[in-house]
């Protein structure tokens, strides 16, 4: 409150230019509509998935013919800088657009001029990043720099490489270490837990970035195809952004860099990944999310369970009575291959496969939360078979 009454006087001053420009837009609506958006930067999911899904919602023509302009929200505190200049790359913006778009909001019927980039929580309902097919906009000095800087560990171009993105607390807290963020507990998981299926890709002669902004500790493995680039002094914005749209698949545990992956239509694998009801159901991706179990009886929650239980804080799974489980090396490593082999083209199902496949697709379409998350399902967006083949096991196994 104190923080806006301080900036009142500014939002005054500018209203007396800001004010006519309002009106004028509203005038000349018969002849050209003229819009006016903010962009959310500080978290990188937000950033890369609002932004994405704007250009390709642009591009595919799918709203009215506008004349568009945006300012950034967080300008001073962008999550990447190099996004930042592909949003000014791809769209108009200008920092003085917040005044226009504040007064447009003061002015009643002003809704047709507004652009709200923030739609569903970020998730691409429409499909539009699908039929857009995005490129990075890039130069050609700043491809010959980043090719140069792969070559440093043996790439060439052509060759295969993943990016790895597992989540643990260490970039929240030290961002912004005045929030409390245990409450995203849940979503972490062990880095090292997942050793087994990066040598696993090392043997299939991929290259594997571990990435990651900060992070908690470093991983485990000496082989040159093996780069752990969260704990590199030469990792930029730029890399970060790049290396995620342009790899060969993506694992993650839901993070938020990952949506790059996202954007540019790279495969991605979710592992250890909640709430399942939130999966990428618009996109290429595989999930096998962490294990869940009732409390009292140590059963495994069925698919409709999972679903129906879609928590965001570690909290609500407590008083809901359920433990969480996080997946094994072995699951890991089996997940990691199913998806590596789905990206090759010899991943074959088998009957039973794809008949249980089916049976979650029937009660994922037909749960009652699914039009709140869903829409435009991708023929690829999947639970991984080794995650269905496990619950359908513990059935009979169940206490």
């Amino acid at each position: 409150m104190i923080k806006l009454s301080r900036q009142l006087p500014r939002y005054f001053l500018h209203g007396l230019w800001a004010l006519p420009v309002v009106f004028l837009i509203r005038v000349l609506r018969p002849i050209k509509l003229i819009r006016v958006g903010v962009i959310q930067s500080s978290r990188v999911g937000h950033f890369a998935a609002d932004v994405g899904q704007r250009k390709a919602r642009d591009q595919i023509r799918v709203d009215e013919d506008s004349v568009d302009w945006y300012y950034l929200q967080d300008q001073g505190r962008s999550s990447n800088t190099f996004w930042r200049k592909v949003v000014h790359r791809w769209f108009n913006v200008n920092q003085l657009v917040r005044y226009v778009y504040i007064w447009n909001q003061v002015i009643p019927f002003g809704k047709a001029h507004q652009i709200n980039l923030h739609n569903n929580k970020s998730r691409d309902l429409g499909g539009y990043l699908e039929k857009a097919q995005l490129a990075l906009p890039t130069s050609s000095d700043e491809e010959q720099l980043v090719i140069t800087w792969m070559q440093q560990f043996g790439w060439e171009v052509g060759d295969p490489f993943v990016c790895l993105m597992v989540r643990d607390s260490k970039y929240l807290c030290s961002e912004f270490p005045d929030q409390r963020w245990t409450y995203h507990s849940y979503r972490d998981s062990d880095i090292q837990t997942y050793i087994e299926a990066v040598d696993y890709l090392i043997s299939e002669d991929v290259f594997v970035f571990r990435m990651g902004k900060q992070m908690a500790s470093p991983m485990n493995i000496n082989n040159p195809k093996f780069i752990d680039y969260a704990f590199r002094k030469d990792k930029s914005d730029f890399l970060d952004v790049w290396l995620f749209a342009n790899c060969d698949l993506c694992i993650t545990t839901g993070c938020g860099p990952d949506m790059f992956s996202d954007v540019f239509r790279r495969p991605i694998l979710a592992l250890n990944f909640l709430p399942l009801q939130n999966l990428w159901s618009w996109s290429n991706a595989l999930h096998y999310p962490k294990t869940l179990r009732w409390r009292k009886s140590q059963r495994l929650l069925s698919s409709t369970e999972y679903l129906t239980h879609a928590y965001y804080a570690s909290e609500e799974y407590c008083r809901a009575g359920i433990d969480i489980h996080d997946l094994t090396e072995a699951q890991i490593f089996e997940a990691v291959r199913e998806a590596w082999e789905r990206v090759k083209g010899s991943w074959a199902s088998n009957c039973h496969d794809l008949e249980l496949q089916q049976e979650f697709k029937n009660v994922f379409i037909s749960h009652p939360d699914f039009d709140r998350y869903h829409g435009f399902i991708h023929s690829e967006a999947r639970p991984a078979s080794a995650f269905l083949n496990f619950l359908e096991q513990l059935k009979t196994q169940d206490p």
